[in-house]
């Protein structure tokens, strides 16, 4: 007989683990299926030096919100680990690693079971949650394959290190929060950077005196919901630039300029040792300045309607950081691997997601999960920490323990509605 479960949640990240708690909590039995370990993305998929772009007190998983005495610190990755590892550990999360969840579908006896297949055999489940975040596999643009097989290429998953290149320039393939602090790393190491960039904006990381996290948070920008989107495409847009290491700092390309960087526009296409570019390095420094222009004035009208104090902002404090009025950007059509002394290319091009191992008709046109407040169109299926799932804090540290407890009064209802035991009031 294949073995059942009452609940079963796949991922044990912030998501899973966020629903895990409240249905613990309840004294609900329940099963964690992970592929890999806790918090397994975050200790995989992250390089040795990361650390959180958002601070510390936005940390706000349940049970676990953060307490400790460097609220404005950003945590790094091996200790962000352990904070969820001691955090799974405090609650009992029934997490069982090392399993595969490879198809969610009905159990074929005719019963309304869902029936998960698994590298570990078959698991039955009246009710399954959904938590394997919104980016499962590397996304790696088509110029990758016409790349000369001489040059060391890496998805910036892969990446730990500098010491992973040789001694020659680097090549990294996209400006988001990931490309540039990967950027970072080797101006660091004293290594020859080239950034090919794309358009995204960038978060001064502090201004007129507080996070801009911070800002954020208090303005209601966090709260926006995908209505409030221009369009359904952009939930799927790249993170803002902005990084926590030592404390955090503003990222911009004017400021690597000045480090040495070569900028270059965006990757056309490569054979071989050639690789082509856009001309579109003005354009993407433009939008990513302008974004940062943005959010600084939304903070002054903020301080203006709310009459709230805030220092004022000395325009000195970031002009490393803006583009100098009448610079050319400059930029190479063209650019030989070897003549530069390239031997690595990181791909820092983001990731996909795939739900199509899911028997449901429960995605919208992009293939994403469509869900009301987390529970699909097909009973018993619910979904969490998506990104923009019910809100733009929905698939980050702030926001994903809301939604959890969401979706756990939302099984907790169906329980109650239906054959199982009542289970006490709500915690």
């Amino acid at each position: 007989m294949p073995e059942f479960h009452e609940i079963a949640i796949v991922g044990a990240g912030q998501g899973g683990l966020s629903v895990s708690y409240f249905l613990a909590m309840n004294r609900i039995e329940h099963l964690v299926l992970e592929r890999g370990c806790i918090a397994d993305s975050w200790k995989s998929r992250r390089w040795d030096s990361f650390c959180l772009v958002t601070p510390n007190w936005s940390i706000r998983l349940p049970g676990a919100h953060y307490s400790g005495d460097a609220p404005e610190g950003f945590m790094l990755r091996d200790d962000f680990v352990d904070y969820m590892e001691a955090w799974a550990k405090g609650f009992g999360a029934p997490v069982r690693t090392g399993i595969d969840v490879r198809r969610i579908g009905r159990d074929g006896s005719g019963s309304a079971r869902f029936a998960l297949e698994t590298s570990a055999g078959p698991i039955l489940a009246d009710i399954v949650v959904v938590a394997t975040a919104t980016y499962q596999k590397p996304s790696l643009p088509a110029a990758a394959r016409g790349l000369s097989d001489s040059c060391l290429q890496m998805h910036a998953e892969q990446y730990r290190n500098p010491v992973q290149s040789g001694d020659g320039a680097v090549l990294v393939v996209g400006s988001g929060q990931t490309g540039c602090q990967i950027v970072e790393d080797f101006l660091r190491a004293g290594q020859k950077v080239y950034l090919s960039v794309g358009k995204t904006g960038r978060l001064p990381r502090r201004y007129r005196g507080r996070d801009c996290i911070e800002w954020q948070a208090e303005m209601g920008t966090l709260d926006r919901t995908p209505d409030m989107l221009d369009s359904p495409g952009h939930r799927f847009r790249s993170d803002p630039h902005v990084t926590g290491r030592d404390g955090g700092a503003t990222v911009s390309l004017n400021s690597f300029r000045k480090r040495g960087v070569s900028l270059l526009g965006r990757l056309r296409s490569a054979e071989g040792d050639l690789l082509r570019f856009e001309d579109s390095l003005g354009e993407c420094i433009e939008y990513a300045d302008e974004f940062a222009t943005g959010v600084n004035e939304s903070v002054d009208r903020h301080v203006r309607s709310t009459g709230r104090f805030a220092p004022d902002h000395d325009p000195r404090d970031d002009a490393d950081d803006f583009w100098p009025p009448g610079r050319k950007a400059n930029s190479l059509d063209n650019l030989s691997l070897s003549d530069a002394g390239i031997d690595t290319v990181i791909w820092a091009t983001g990731f996909e997601f795939d739900f199509s191992w899911i028997d449901f008709p429960v995605t919208d046109s992009f293939g994403y999960p469509r869900t009301e407040a987390g529970a699909s169109s097909e009973p018993g299926l619910f979904f969490c920490g998506l990104n923009w799932m019910t809100k733009r804090k929905s698939g980050i540290l702030y926001g994903v323990g809301e939604d959890a407890r969401t979706v756990a009064e939302k099984i907790l209802k169906l329980r109650q509605e239906g054959s199982a035991p009542a289970a006490r009031e709500f915690y």
